[in-house]
């Protein structure tokens, strides 16, 4: 019987890094952060596991940065809320609300994507930016911007994609078109930086210039 009970424990141990290798974690957060997830709401802190089902909301003037445990890191703007769909192999989010900056490993496996209400962006070793922007029709506007890499772009309901390389960005209109890759202007603001350790990670970044650039520049 002892001989027994020895071996479970030992096998239980064993799976003991399994289950963690698989959750999220908080790394950095300023101001008002909350988690949604199966119980009550409460405030985020540094060091919480995150998994799948789980909802991160941000206020005003806050951020939260988590690494999704596959070599994936995102960094939460203000007024943002964010859902994890799954981790592991086949890693994805939601996007509902706000604004995410979204850094990749190189060491990725599996893969990662990022999903709005109108559209799927799918990656592998790239940092990209994506958010909410005005709602003019039905849908909000979404806006995508490359800072390193590449990202595959796809409305599902229309089968429209497009793949947007390093430096260039698109605007999907409504929900329901995506525009040509272009330099857009504004993105040259975005703070880009995950490490608070290196130096400010709050971006302020307006959308309001994005619109502006519209208005200036010619996007077929």
């Amino acid at each position: 019987m002892k001989r027994l009970t020895v071996w479970i424990l030992l096998i239980l141990l064993a799976a003991v890094p399994t289950v963690y290798a698989i959750q999220g974690q908080v790394t950095y957060t300023e101001g008002d952060v909350t988690l949604r997830g199966t119980g009550a709401d409460r405030d985020v802190a540094i060091g919480d596991a995150l998994g799948p089902g789980d909802v991160i909301v941000t206020g005003a003037a806050s951020l939260a940065i988590i690494d999704l445990a596959n070599g994936t890191t995102v960094k939460l703007r203000e007024k943002t809320t964010l859902a994890i769909d799954s981790l592991g192999a086949a890693t994805a989010v939601t996007l509902r609300a706000g604004a995410v900056f979204t850094s990749i490993a190189q060491k990725l496996t599996g893969s990662f994507s990022v999903r709005t209400t109108s559209a799927v962006a799918g990656v592998r070793g790239t940092e990209f930016f994506v958010a909410y922007g005005r709602s003019i029709d039905a849908e909000p506007d979404v806006w995508l911007c490359v800072n390193r890499g590449s990202v595959e772009v796809s409305i599902p309901q229309s089968g429209q994609t497009v793949l947007v390389n390093e430096g260039l960005g698109i605007n999907i209109v409504g929900g329901t078109s995506i525009t040509a890759p272009h330099r857009y202007p504004w993105t040259r603001g975005l703070n880009w930086n995950i490490d608070p350790v290196a130096g400010k990670v709050q971006d302020a970044t307006s959308l309001d210039q994005a619109y502006t650039d519209l208005l200036n520049q010619d996007y077929d």
